[in-house]
């Protein structure tokens, strides 16, 4: 418990007694501990005289506490956010390069006999091309087409349905199928004996016919008539008379000539920068009043479920035991830094985030 707990507490406890003083109340008994964190109940109140003989600080609490609850005074951390700008790594410059010329072999013909035309015949071509020749005229024939049967099997009746009493062993179901067929009905006779009344299904046989499908008609066939192929020589261009240039002859000389004079480049080198990132504090750290959990609300079983949340968050690796140790102080320091808060002290804030009830 912290000196500002104390002093929240006993403003409030102090409070409460002026006015069940005023109202010429009894007190109740004093707890054990003082410095403990605990609810001030309304009825509650301290001895006026033991507690003046407690020093108070100037900060005693919040000034909106209300009776009942807890407080401490916590640190909101700083909030920084990260700025970028822009630093000049190299400055421009100017780079020159001369490219020397470069040179080529170039080729030049020489004219060694002069160019001249002449008449040239071009015979005529020809190309080969097939005739049909027909060798037998077309055709008609009338054929005749028999007529198509086809096999249908017929079931006829050799014996019908009928009824008899049969000897049985045990009395059977009306309805059911037994002793070749249905049973109707059972008797049992005077020397004890069991017949059953069986309805006999009919009995049939399979008779083959032939049944006509299509009956025999009558055609009459166009047959195409029997052509051969016949090739046979055709002009495709006839011969002509041409003109024909024949190209002077000419021999190559190689020589030396510049291909590209010599050049100066100058070329501009921007500047580089580089970014560079600096946090910038935005909010401040600050000194504030928080709600907490009162120390008697730290039973075993609230504990655990302190332990399990910040568990199942990934804040705490300890055992879940209802202690509140070292281990699960600093898990809940670590999950209120989130919130905003540096302190081990469980806010209502916290519990509220944890869904965790008191």
């Amino acid at each position: 418990m912290t000196r500002a707990h104390r002093s929240t507490i006993l403003t409030l406890l102090l409070g409460t007694a002026m006015i069940l003083s005023a109202c010429d109340t009894g007190l109740p008994v004093r707890v054990e501990d003082p410095g403990a964190a605990q609810p001030v109940p309304p009825t509650a109140a301290l001895d006026v005289a033991a507690m003046n003989a407690i020093p108070v600080s100037a900060t005693s609490g919040p000034p909106n506490a209300l009776p009942g609850q807890c407080y401490t005074q916590v640190t909101r951390p700083a909030r920084y956010e990260t700025t970028t700008r822009q630093v000049q790594a190299t400055p421009a410059t100017e780079e020159i390069e001369v490219i020397p010329a470069t040179y080529r072999t170039e080729t030049a013909p020489v004219v060694v006999e002069e160019a001249y035309s002449r008449l040239e015949v071009i015979p005529a071509r020809y190309e080969t091309v097939m005739d049909t020749v027909i060798v037998e005229p077309a055709r008609e024939e009338t054929r005749t087409i028999p007529a198509e049967y086809r096999t249908v099997a017929d079931q006829v009746p050799t014996r019908p349905a009928y009824r008899d009493w049969v000897a049985s062993d045990r009395i059977y179901p009306t309805g059911a199928q037994a002793l070749g067929g249905t049973v109707i009905g059972n008797r049992t006779l005077a020397s004890g004996a069991t017949e059953t009344l069986v309805e006999f299904p009919p009995e049939f046989r399979t008779v083959e016919r032939r049944e006509l499908v299509t009956p025999a008609r009558t055609e009459t066939v166009t047959i195409p008539a029997v052509t051969r192929q016949v090739p046979r020589r055709v002009i495709a261009e006839p011969s002509r008379t041409v003109e024909v240039v024949v190209p002077a002859v000419t021999r190559n000389v190689e020589r030396e000539v510049v291909a590209t004079a010599e050049r100066v480049i100058r070329r501009e080198v921007p500047a580089t920068f580089r970014t560079v990132e600096e946090p910038v504090e935005v909010v401040p750290a600050q000194e504030v009043w928080a709600d907490v959990v009162c120390d008697t609300a730290y039973n075993r079983t609230f504990v655990s479920a302190v332990q399990r949340a910040l568990s199942a968050r990934g804040f705490y690796n300890g055992p879940i035991d209802g202690l509140r140790g070292p281990g699960t102080e600093a898990a809940i320091q670590r999950y209120q830094l989130e919130l905003g808060y540096d302190t081990s002290a469980l806010t209502m804030d916290a519990v509220r985030a944890l869904d965790l009830t008191i």
